[in-house]
């Protein structure tokens, strides 16, 4: 029985770390069309702004997009 609880725990532990990773993941283009987020950083894009406005929501936190072009 302690056998089962053991592999158990450890398919548990596998697919949190599947789970953690795939949230993570957010692949975006590699073009360079600059947005400035609230938090006065520059994105590369808006993919890349969205992938880490999602990231910061997941916190408890909130990011919005300011304008085009640089901060």
């Amino acid at each position: 029985m302690k056998f089962f609880h053991v592999i158990l725990a450890i398919v548990l532990a596998i697919f949190a770390f599947i789970a953690q990773t795939n949230a993570d993941f957010c692949p975006c283009p590699r073009n360079y069309d600059p947005v400035c987020g609230s938090n006065s950083v520059t994105y590369a894009n808006r993919c890349q702004f969205d992938c880490s406005r999602r990231e910061v929501e997941r916190s408890g936190r909130s990011l919005s997009l300011m304008r085009s072009g640089p901060c």
